[in-house]
């Protein structure tokens, strides 16, 4: 699962992944938080019931309603390109959920909307949802991910390579087992070594990820030449995990077997691009 935030930051795991950060005590936070700010601005109450508890327990489910979609469409970002990007889930979310609150406040004696009102629903509640998605990825993302082992802020710390003209080699069977940064690790199951600040982010075959301290340089190193490419100063990827090789208008990416979209670099096409479509004609 990979999740692009407006501010340009990632969120990479698993579904189990998500849940998890779900449950952080930070996310909690600001979900009771914006919650509670609506229950003091008050912006719903032209339109709802005039029971106060009613009118509270709308808007409690329908934030429930709009968590729940968030989650849902996330988990088909491997399927569907379009919810890797928060802008548009949200836009969906709030549809849902907009549509699920009036329509329960209406059944409960509220007010239906015309045109203009539900523009003006729909307007806010977009633009709230989106101020929290910014402050959640600009100040709580990063504690959210270290504590829950998703991959996040990508950090560039490699110089780049010289190009090369040499003509890719064959992948080979590697070692049953290696030794990356101090975990021993089956050698197949290595899929994917992404650079972070002072760690360097191991995604396994499973969909697992552990957090090892060290460069993406040393233990790129370790692990035999043949087993996969560094196909971005920030990326190394193993040849079993490349699923596709595409052009992106930023550049070429490869899709991986566990749903991670990885950046070529542009001045490693040459030998990158190769070496892509010779595994993905012999798969």
């Amino acid at each position: 699962m990979h999740i692009l935030f407006l501010n340009g930051n990632e969120f990479r795991g698993t579904g189990h992944d998500l849940r998890r950060a779900l449950w952080h005590p930070l996310f909690i936070a600001q979900a009771l938080g914006m919650t509670a700010i609506i229950f003091i601005l008050r912006p719903y109450d032209p339109f709802m019931p005039e029971d106060v508890i009613v009118r509270k327990l709308i808007i409690v489910s329908s934030v429930i309603v709009f968590l729940a979609v968030l989650v849902v469409l996330f988990l088909q970002s491997n399927q569907w390109r379009i919810f890797r990007r928060t802008l548009p889930v949200i836009i969906i979310a709030v549809l849902i959920a907009s549509v699920w609150g009036v329509s329960i406040s209406s059944l409960a004696g509220g007010h239906f909307l015309g045109p203009l009102e539900w523009l003006q629903l729909l307007a806010f509640n977009t633009v709230f949802t989106t101020l929290g998605e910014i402050f959640l990825a600009s100040f709580l993302l990063k504690a959210i991910v270290r504590d829950t082992g998703m991959v996040a802020l990508p950090i560039a710390a490699q110089p780049p390579a010289e190009p090369s003209t040499a003509t890719p080699e064959e992948p080979v069977e590697c070692p049953a087992w290696l030794e990356i940064l101090g975990n021993r690790l089956k050698a197949d199951d290595i899929w994917h070594l992404k650079a972070e600040e002072h760690y360097v982010a191991i995604h396994l075959r499973d969909g697992q990820s552990l957090l090892a301290r060290g460069r993406l340089v040393d233990a790129i190193a370790q692990l035999p030449e043949n087993c996969g490419m560094q196909v971005h100063r920030s990326h190394w990827i193993a040849a079993e995990a490349l699923a596709a090789l595409h052009r992106h208008r930023s550049g070429w990416r490869l899709d991986l077997h566990n749903g991670h979209d990885v950046p070529v670099a542009r001045n490693r096409q040459a030998n990158v691009r190769p070496w892509a479509e010779a595994i993905l004609q012999s798969a």
